[in-house]
């Protein structure tokens, strides 16, 4: 939810919205952190302003304009403030995926193969040349951030093979990646040709490239990781040249017995971290947990723990039904969309109807809550 704080005399024009008035700026300014202040006049936007460095943003609506501050007319505030603070919520949401993200980092010391697995990734990628082994999804960007540090990414399954190559060795108008002295990561080495991998391995090895377009050598101090999917298609020279810098990945299918304890780690701290709200976890759920044929993907286990926070009876009951796991890209949208009706009746039902009430809980503004309550053919006294 948006902190907005407002002039008192103005206060009707934000009913929409989840605000605190003031009457004097500095009784209010000072005791929290507000993403939105507004300000009618010179004197409350000098106070306001102090807090500019730290993130806040502030409107003026006032008759006069105000040096460095944006000012919105009176009849215009429903309209600005709508897509304001959207934005802004999509913006907090981004944060909390990623805070999530490293969340979901943690429970893979849970497993010590798994651990063991990523610990030598960033052990051996220091290497001129490596080889890391893994199934779709099981070595993504985030998880390479954490494991071996700053690094330039190359995915063949989505650029053509010829720009990965000019960003290599460099064109007449791109230096090469090659004279800098990063990381690179070769994702899906399987959709690639073999002279692509031999040519880029030797370069490694060697220390020594020709740019784009020259004869001329250059040192090469680039350290290259080569991502396959399957270990059949790693060349048997490849294979040479990385000598013992070699590591695979297991698959989540291989520790599937820890995946209840990683599961519930992660429900845990996610219900602690964004919604503030304990899960009582069936034994049914966790046991099935184990034999379900889950897809080789760190971020749909991610997201289907984020959909059973918002559903968790509805998958309950799904799961004495099923013997399979669905899709989890087909059941998400079912599961979160029966998950926040099911916690909306729940609020109404704690709050008797109260709007403004269920508005703070939920952590959402009035007019979400009217918009969802009509989608859900739900009806409140209040």
């Amino acid at each position: 939810m948006v902190n907005l704080l407002v002039p008192k005399d103005i206060e009707d024009k934000f009913i929409h919205f989840s605000y605190i008035p003031y009457d004097k700026i500095e009784n209010y300014v000072y005791s929290h952190f507000w993403d939105i202040v507004v300000v009618e006049n010179g004197k409350d936007a000098e106070v306001a302003l102090q807090f500019k460095k730290l993130g806040t943003f502030i409107i003026n609506v006032g008759e006069d304009r105000i040096d460095d501050l944006l000012k919105i007319e009176k009849y215009e505030i429903d309209h600005f403030f709508d897509l304001l603070i959207y934005f802004m919520e999509q913006s907090k949401e981004l944060d909390a995926l990623k805070k999530n993200q490293d969340l979901l980092f943690e429970p893979l010391s849970l497993n010590a193969k798994m651990a063991s697995a990523y610990k030598k990734l960033s052990r051996i990628t220091s290497s001129r040349t490596s080889i890391v082994i893994a199934r779709e999804g099981l070595l993504e960007d985030w998880i390479l951030s954490k494991t071996i540090g700053p690094h330039e990414l190359f995915d063949f399954s989505v650029i053509q093979e010829e720009e990965i190559l000019l960003n290599l060795f460099g064109s007449k108008n791109h230096l090469p990646v090659f004279l800098e002295k990063v990381k690179i990561v070769l994702m899906n080495c399987d959709l690639c040709s073999p002279s692509v991998i031999s040519k880029t391995s030797i370069v490694a090895s060697n220390g020594l490239f020709s740019p784009y377009a020259s004869a001329d050598e250059k040192n090469c101090n680039a350290k290259i990781v080569f991502h396959f999917q399957d270990k059949e298609k790693v060349p048997q020279s490849l294979y040479q040249i990385a000598g013992k810098n070699i590591v695979e990945i297991p698959s989540l299918k291989e520790i599937s017995d820890d995946l209840p304890t990683i599961f519930r780690f992660t429900i845990s701290a996610l219900a602690q971290k964004r919604m503030n709200v304990n899960f009582n976890l069936s034994e049914d759920v966790l046991s099935n947990l184990k034999k379900f044929e889950w897809k080789e993907n760190w971020t749909e286990f991610f997201r289907f723990c984020n959909s059973f926070l918002a559903g968790e009876v509805r998958i309950k009951n799904d799961l004495e039904e099923v013997k399979t796991l669905p899709a989890m890209k087909d059941y998400l949208k079912m599961i979160s969309d029966d998950g926040e009706k099911q916690l909306l009746k729940k609020a109404m039902e704690l709050y008797n109807g109260d709007k403004k009430q269920i508005c703070e809980a939920l952590k959402i503004n009035y007019k979400t809550l009217i918009k969802k309550m009509k989608l859900y053919g739900l009806k409140s006294s209040k």
